[in-house]
């Protein structure tokens, strides 16, 4: 019988590499701006573009806006189940192509001298008198983030198609550790671009990653198409072949299918799928947009310059690269996913009360602390991405991804904009910073991904969802 294009090793690795560097793209360009934070607060005589911390906060909570207020990610997750992943695919890495352009354009071409007034300040988070250049370059990279968060949940379906019955953990932590690739990239390179070519040169660097990103999926599109007309033609030789008998039993199927789709709003109310949300949420929080103020952190705290504060960061994501699929391949082989989820949660924990302790600025603490990060940074995201197949049938995986990255995205665009705030309070008349408070914030939300991960484990013991199991099944 013929096989599936996903029984071949060859095609589904190489479909994991080319989706994967389409998704790496989008990650360069969301922190391709991170590094730059302490320049783009200089002043216009120094190179600078003369954002307040606050503006700067608004810029990267941006990213989220469109996918809350107006339900991208639903309308995403819906598009991705009813159009497929091919239509949705490009859909997605176009978007991130022209936001990105957008946010380069305003960078490189809007006088930072002009304003604009807000209508709307969300209670007082969005500066009422911003500039337009920030503004302009915010709707660029919410447009991004549109395209981005699509992009990833079409990528996971994309992973779950191929992979299930596979090496799917060990897959999702190659395809993460490629994001995390592109995250350290833009933290470690986008300064030294900066310094030779301008602010806004790293911009134009990433919107060109990110054409090339839109190239990759292209390419997939074929193969994506070949698995689904072999998955036809096998299940046609199926019928043919099957005896009455066994056609009678085949007949109750589709009524089973019928009633597992009316009964598939109902495993959304699964409370482990609403934990591994939660999960997501406070966890993502703790960590994704810390990055955005981590180099300030450096440069304040520990007197570094903003390049060597760039490379310390950049210890964070180039330490998951190699352990994301490791501990990935733990999961899919011994399982431990919940457990896995605990301890990372609570070393970010730890990390953060460490970074927040006033009196603990030694630059090699902060190398340590980094690197722990990205211990943790690893641990959570190989179990949490694989467990959601383990609580949601295919049919609904992309509605399902499109509901985490919903509540995913509240936090991302609340954090920046609530710690952009407090660093404007606690920024002196030198300009230097207190973190104290602001790394108090972070330090609360890895405090709740613990204590949900921790209720997590527990609730798995008790109803077996089978996130403490192994992935791949022994054939013996």
């Amino acid at each position: 019988m013929k096989q599936k294009p996903s029984d071949s090793p060859i095609k589904r690795w190489t479909v994991l590499f080319i989706v994967s560097v389409a998704m790496m793209m989008g990650y360069v360009f969301w922190d391709i701006v991170s590094p730059l934070s302490t320049t783009l607060k200089a002043p216009l005589s120094e190179g600078g573009m003369a954002w307040t911390a606050t503006e700067y906060g608004f810029y990267a909570g941006s990213y989220s806006i469109f996918n809350i207020f107006l339900l991208m990610l639903f309308l995403g997750g819906v598009i991705l189940d009813k159009c497929g992943i091919r239509f949705t695919g490009l859909l997605a890495t176009g978007l991130m192509l022209g936001g990105a352009a957008v946010n380069w354009w305003a960078l490189k071409h809007v006088d930072p001298t002009l304003y604009v007034e807000m209508p709307f300040t969300l209670f007082g988070l969005i500066p009422e008198h911003l500039k337009t250049q920030v503004l302009i370059s915010a709707i660029g990279f919410g447009l991004f983030g549109v395209g981005c968060d699509i992009t990833g949940i079409t990528v996971s379906k994309v992973v779950t198609k191929w992979f299930t019955g596979h090496e799917l953990a060990s897959a999702m932590g190659i395809q993460v550790a490629m994001a995390r690739l592109g995250t350290a990239s833009a933290i470690s390179l986008s300064p030294v671009i900066a310094q030779s070519y301008g602010l806004s040169a790293p911009l134009l660097v990433g919107t060109i990653m990110l054409l090339i990103g839109f190239l990759m999926f292209v390419v997939y599109t074929f193969m994506d198409k070949s698995i689904d007309k072999t998955s036809e033609e096998i299940s046609s030789v199926k019928e043919n072949e099957l005896e009455k008998p066994i056609q009678e039993n085949i007949q109750e199927e589709p009524s089973a299918t019928k009633l597992s789709e009316t009964k598939a709003p109902s495993l959304l109310r699964n409370y482990g799928f609403w934990l591994i949300a939660l999960l997501c949420v406070l966890f993502y929080t703790s960590l994704r947009p810390f990055l955005k103020f981590a180099t300030d952190v450096l440069v304040n705290k520990y007197g570094l310059d903003p390049v060597t504060a760039g490379w310390i960061v950049s210890l964070l994501p180039y330490g998951t690269i190699v352990l994301t699929p490791l501990f990935g391949s733990i999961y899919d082989r011994i399982g431990h996913g919940a457990t896995l989820m605990l301890i990372g949660s609570a070393l970010v924990l730890v990390c953060h009360i460490v970074l927040a302790l006033p009196m603990v600025n030694a630059t090699w603490v902060a190398s340590m602390v980094m690197i722990l990060l990205g211990v943790a940074f690893s641990l959570v995201p190989s179990a949490m991405w694989p467990s959601v197949p383990k609580l949601v049938p295919l049919k609904w995986l992309g509605t399902s991804y499109s509901i985490i990255y919903y509540v995913q995205n509240i936090g991302l665009m609340l954090a920046p904009m609530l710690v952009g705030n407090i660093i404007d309070h606690y920024t002196s008349a030198d300009g230097h910073v207190d973190f104290t408070v602001p790394m108090s914030v972070f330090a609360l939300l890895a405090l709740g991904a613990t204590l949900i991960a921790a209720l997590l484990l527990f609730m798995d013991r008790r109803h077996h969802y089978g996130l403490e199991q192994a992935n791949i099944k022994n054939k013996n």
